[in-house]
């Protein structure tokens, strides 16, 4: 995977030396910056790094397909490129294998890929994995659920615990309620039990 670095006093004209250079559009790239104060008068030095996220996806198809094939899996692969992430969707031959239990597996190999990324670029990359959209599916599961549950606090005006999550999980389900009227959610409990409990409010 290439990476590139532009050194200089303008962070602009950095940014558009390397989109000159590179030949693609600003959300084609991801970028790190690096700000230092060099030299007698303190003048402001920029490092810009950048990685194309055509070349962060092909690089991740390469790495997956031997992890997975290693596992004895075939697999084909789709890819999205998103503003504020890149996301990499697994069709193999046996979507159980890679999802394991709960999503284990996969957030296993999903976790793998980012610290691999990381070292490969010295830059936090936020992509995600998914098997033939099963987190998708499940993160909507969990959205009807949630919301069907709020309903039910509302009505009763007693709390309800969840089954424990995890932390993204949680998250998902604080965010969709957040604006539900006469309830509240908190988090409860220690890992790995930690559940959401929905709580009515007076």
């Amino acid at each position: 995977m290439k990476i590139y670095t532009y050194e200089g006093k303008n962070l602009e004209e950095l940014t558009l030396q390397a989109l000159k250079e590179l030949n693609v559009k600003e959300d084609e790239m991801l970028t790190s910056i690096k700000e230092e104060t060099v030299g007698l008068l303190k003048k402001k030095k920029y490092t810009l790094t950048v990685v194309l996220k055509s070349d962060v996806l092909a690089f991740s198809k390469e790495y997956l397909k031997t992890l997975v094939e290693g596992m004895g899996v075939g697999v084909n692969f789709e890819t999205l490129r998103k503003d504020n992430y890149l996301k990499v969707i697994l069709h193999p031959e046996n979507s159980s294998i890679l999802i394991g239990k709960e999503g284990r597996t996969l957030s296993s190999i999903q976790n793998v890929l980012r610290a691999v990324l990381t070292k490969e670029t010295g830059m936090h990359i936020n992509i995600i994995l998914d098997v033939e959209n099963y987190k998708e599916k499940s993160q909507k599961h969990i959205e009807r659920l949630a919301k069907n549950l709020a309903r039910e606090v509302q009505k009763t005006k007693e709390p309800v615990r969840m089954d424990s999550m995890n932390s993204y999980e949680r998250r998902l389900i604080h965010e969709v309620l957040k604006d539900f009227k006469g309830i509240t959610t908190e988090s409860e409990g220690e890992e790995p039990n930690r559940a959401v409990v929905i709580k009515p409010v007076e």
